[in-house]
């Protein structure tokens, strides 16, 4: 009772000061978010720097569980048989809308069983090669690739790093090797070593190699510079501006949840993403761009209508 009491209280100030949100979310004292990637990777870093944020906008307790496997599909798959109270979270990525393409029975359909909340943001992909190859631009790569069989590593099938370098293979209309990992560190670690020629990736993921000489960039798969790497050129600047792709996160609760309950979470992210604390480590992490609950719906409703078709016809399937 003691303990009730005084959480209540503790809400009251965290109202009066406007960080509190005033409509109900769930009666638990938890809430959970689902991160459907091992620990310690993107998604599950940018979850636990929005977690104490959220908790202070919720007045509950808020925590992170890992539930890896399939490329995500595990944890979207758990988050969407999930109670529809408001206390399951899905903190996901573009891998969502890649795995509607290229997974041909998924065990929840993407679209019905989970509903979009808040566009954390969105960070910037790009295309880098191993210095030890020998092209210092996207010209001299799509030349070389044209007369030796390169290859390139990402995260698996239907991955956005697979997905990303595919889009760059089909528009230069060149063969690439696709060698695929069990994460995005070894295939780094491989792609230094020389063992593979090539990755598309995350912009943050790709700065600290690129910036110690150890990786190349050549492209921006975007219209604009990256601000953590401005000396590389956008897809427009180095002739095909068709490579575009950038990777969101987004969070999603399960279908059902009711409105005012999805209206209160996306509130307390907003509120969260613009904390000060969080703010800064969220650029640091190269995110731009966040957005409410309509805005991502525009964006899911575009990324599905480009990626599914375009995953077919590319054939790129999951066993």
């Amino acid at each position: 009772m003691f303990i009730q009491t005084r959480r209540r209280l503790a809400c009251a100030v965290l109202v009066a000061a406007g960080c509190c949100v005033a409509a109900p979310v769930a009666a638990t004292e938890v809430v959970k978010i689902v991160v459907p990637f091992a620990p310690g990777g993107p998604a599950d870093q940018i979850a636990r720097i929005v977690a104490p944020g959220l908790s202070q906008a919720l007045g509950k307790s808020v925590i992170v569980e890992n539930r890896g496997g399939a490329g995500g599909t595990v944890g979207a798959a758990y988050a969407s048989k999930a109670p529809a109270d408001g206390a399951t979270l899905l903190l996901t990525t573009s891998s969502l809308v890649m795995s509607a393409g290229t997974t041909p029975r998924l065990p929840y359909d993407p679209r019905k069983d989970l509903e979009p909340v808040y566009l954390l943001g969105e960070v910037q992909t790009m295309l880098a090669v191993r210095p030890g190859l020998g092209v210092d631009t996207l010209k001299e790569l799509t030349a070389k690739a044209a007369r030796t069989k390169l290859n390139y590593g990402s995260t698996g099938v239907g991955s956005t790093m697979q997905i990303g370098a595919e889009l760059y293979a089909r528009a230069a209309k060149v063969p690439l090797v696709h060698i695929p990992y069990r994460g995005a560190a070894p295939a780094l670690v491989d792609l230094m070593a020389g063992t593979i020629d090539l990755v598309n990736a995350d912009v943050p993921v790709l700065k600290p190699y690129i910036q110690d000489g150890r990786l190349k960039g050549l492209v921006i798969f975007d219209t604009r510079r990256s601000p953590l790497l401005p000396d590389i050129p956008t897809a427009q600047e180095a002739g095909m501006p068709q490579l575009l792709m950038t990777n969101w996160y987004g969070v999603f609760v399960p279908a059902g949840v009711p409105a005012k309950t999805k209206q209160a979470l996306a509130d307390a992210l907003a509120r969260t993403v613009k904390q000060p604390a969080a703010a800064a480590k969220l650029a640091d992490a190269g995110f731009s761009n966040p957005q409410d609950t309509a805005a991502f719906q525009k964006r899911l409703d575009a990324d599905f209508a480009r990626w599914v078709p375009w995953l077919k016809q590319a054939g790129i399937r999951t066993e």
